[in-house]
Order: structure tokens, then C-alpha cells, then sequence
């Protein structure tokens, strides 16, 4: 059975101890970025060891396949925040969004280690220095999203930096989603862009499916729910509320997408995400000598 993800508010500081001799398994969703507040733990992945003293850093995707051990000598406190970009349509273009998830499969993103004297080590431990754990603050986000910009950048400028004109439907399909705002997607029609695309929507919607993989309408639902799954788990609203804010006016048909997806309701899915967030973790998963 494939390992499911923990889903948690990202953009948040949060910390975990590793007892002696036992290992933890990042489960994490999107990017995450961790640092070994004390101890000294061993990232395992299939061909390498490398050791991480105090205050290096790991930088993983989600398809990162690797086990955080702690020694025998001590326990381990990690510290680590998440990012995931599909959850920053407001701020992210589509095309970012695609260049961080091809990114993320690759070897060379998925888990890169850091030692103490990197200056994303040392920007991170100044970051989190001095927080409560689990945080989380309109200045605190702010920062935590210019941190990760600068931890990808190098993915972010590279598509732009070898994008070329194209004359032809698929080219320019491209660019504009090099451009556009994933979150205005959320309430465009094709009738709205298909001018934009000297196109007819039908013809977009063929563009579309092509590009990105999915139907247009496929691509909205995805947001309006990663949307909707932010909001259940950050705040307090209403969930007619955050149906509204993510793009429903029927409440009865957010309700039906979010279970068709989910499985459960808003409500049920927020009092079971909820309970899985606490503050401080213990793994008490030991290892067999």
C-alpha cells in the first residue's frame, strides 16, 4: 500500500523529536525545508549516508525516497516548514506551478543536503529562532514564501530564461500560462481567454487538455480545492464561506466536488485534518539492532 501524505497548513514552523536510534520518514507534501535544531542525525537514501550535525539543513520534495536517523548517542529535534505550490495560486503563474512539480521529480531537487554554514541554513535558523512552534502569522508566511523563492529560485527563472516566441496556438497557450496568476483560473471561463488566444474556447479546451494534462475544468476544480483545503485548515470560516472564497456559489455543489474528491465532507474532512496537527511529534518508531 502506497504511504500516505500528512497534510498540514503550509508555511508554518514546526518541530519534531527523534529518539535515539529510531528514524523518521518525511511523509510530507510539496517542499519542505528541515534543520537539526539539536542531535545529530544520518539522511539515508538508496546509495548515499550523509550526516547532519547541528544546524544542517535538508532541502526534500515529496518524491524525495529517503529515512532521517538518530544516533545512538542522542535524540534528534528537527524543525521544518512546508511549502506546497499548488496551494499559492494567488502568487504563482500555472507554468511556475508545472516547473516546480517537474522539478520536484527530478534526482537533482529532490533531496539535497545543507551544512550549518549555508546561508539557507543560517537564513532559516534565524527564522525560527525564537517562534513558538506552530506559529503562524500573516509577517511570518511572508517570510517563509521570499525563503523558499530563494531555496528554487534557479526553477523559477529558468523556464522564462529560454522562452521564445511561438507562433502557434500551443506556443502561446504556453506563454500565457507562463504569465497568468493561478488563481485567476479559478473564476476565467475558456470564453474569457479564448480572445486572449485568437482562438475559439473549443479550440482552447483541445489546447489545453494538450498542455497541461488534464481538461480545463479538470485544472479549476484542482484549485478551487487545494483552495478549499488551505482555508478548512487555517482559519475558522464558515464552510459556505470557504466554498465561496474558493470559487462555489452553491454550497451544495462544493459539498458534492469536495467528497467526490475527498471522500467526506468539508466539515468532516476539517475535524479530521485538525486533529492530526499537533505541535511537537515524538517518532517512536525504533529500530530493530
Amino acid at each position: 500500500m502506497k504511504a500516505l501524505r500528512t497534510f498540514e497548513p503550509h508555511l508554518v514552523i514546526r518541530e519534531i523529536t527523534v529518539p535515539r536510534s529510531a528514524e523518521w520518514v518525511p511523509r510530507l507534501r510539496g517542499w519542505s525545508f528541515v534543520q537539526v535544531r539539536s542531535g545529530i542525525g544520518y539522511w539515508r537514501v538508496p546509495g548515499r549516508v550523509e550526516e547532519l550535525s547541528t544546524g544542517a539543513s535538508l532541502l526534500i520534495t515529496r518524491e524525495a525516497h529517503g529515512v532521517l536517523r538518530a544516533s545512538q548517542l542522542s535524540d534528534v529535534v528537527l524543525v521544518y516548514a512546508c511549502l506546497e505550490p499548488d496551494r499559492l495560486p494567488g502568487m504563482l503563474s500555472l507554468g511556475e506551478q508545472q516547473a516546480l512539480r517537474g522539478a520536484a521529480a527530478s534526482e537533482q531537487f529532490a533531496s539535497r543536503t545543507l551544512p550549518a554554514s549555508d546561508p539557507l541554513s543560517l537564513r532559516f535558523a534565524a527564522l525560527s529562532q525564537g517562534r513558538s512552534v506552530g506559529a503562524d502569522n500573516f509577517f511570518l508566511r511572508v517570510q517563509l514564501v521570499l525563503f523558499f523563492g530563494d531555496c528554487f529560485g534557479p526553477v523559477l527563472r529558468e523556464p522564462t530564461a529560454h522562452a521564445t516566441p511561438s507562433p502557434d496556438g500551443r506556443g502561446r497557450l504556453r506563454q500565457l500560462l507562463r504569465q497568468m496568476v493561478a488563481s485567476d483560473l479559478m473564476e476565467a471561463s475558456l470564453a474569457d481567454l479564448a480572445p486572449r488566444m485568437n482562438c475559439s474556447p473549443r479550440h482552447l479546451s483541445r489546447l489545453f487538455r494538450a498542455e497541461v494534462g488534464m481538461s480545463f475544468q479538470e485544472k479549476q476544480t484542482e484549485l478551487r480545492l487545494a483552495r478549499a483545503c488551505q482555508l478548512l485548515t487555517t482559519t475558522n470560516a464558515k464552510v459556505i464561506d470557504v466554498g465561496v472564497a474558493s470559487g462555489y456559489q452553491s454550497n451544495s455543489l462544493f459539498s458534492l466536488m469536495f467528497k467526490k474528491h475527498f471522500g467526506v465532507s468539508p466539515g468532516k474532512w476539517r475535524q479530521q485534518h485538525n486533529k492530526k496537527q499537533p505541535g511537537r511529534q515524538k517518532i517512536v518508531r525504533m529500530l530493530s539492532a
